[in-house]
């Protein structure tokens, strides 16, 4: 098995390198593991993302990337898929 296959299946996730909330069901993806190698963390890396995400709309509204026509470029990595960076300008409301 190969970790960066994980969360690649176009049946259950058509656009796999696009982060959409709330369109990934949690039972399906694999990003904190499965089974008896779940991660304990889990329900508190959730409830982080999801309100350091609220903050940064809040205080930012008018966010947008930097450079919305560019390529993302990705980590190449035997063991993860992430990318290298997202450059996003951050306007105060």
């Amino acid at each position: 098995m190969s970790l960066i296959s994980a969360n690649r299946d176009p049946a259950a996730f058509p656009e796999p390198t696009d982060y959409r909330p709330g369109d990934r069901g949690a039972t399906q993806h694999l990003g904190f593991g499965h089974g008896p190698h779940y991660c304990l963390g889990a329900p508190l890396a959730r409830i982080e993302i999801a309100t350091v995400l609220r903050l940064l709309t809040t205080l930012y509204p008018n966010a947008r990337l930097a450079e919305p026509a560019a390529p993302p470029a990705y980590t190449r990595s035997p063991i993860t898929v992430g990318r290298q960076h997202l450059r996003v300008l951050l306007d105060p409301a």
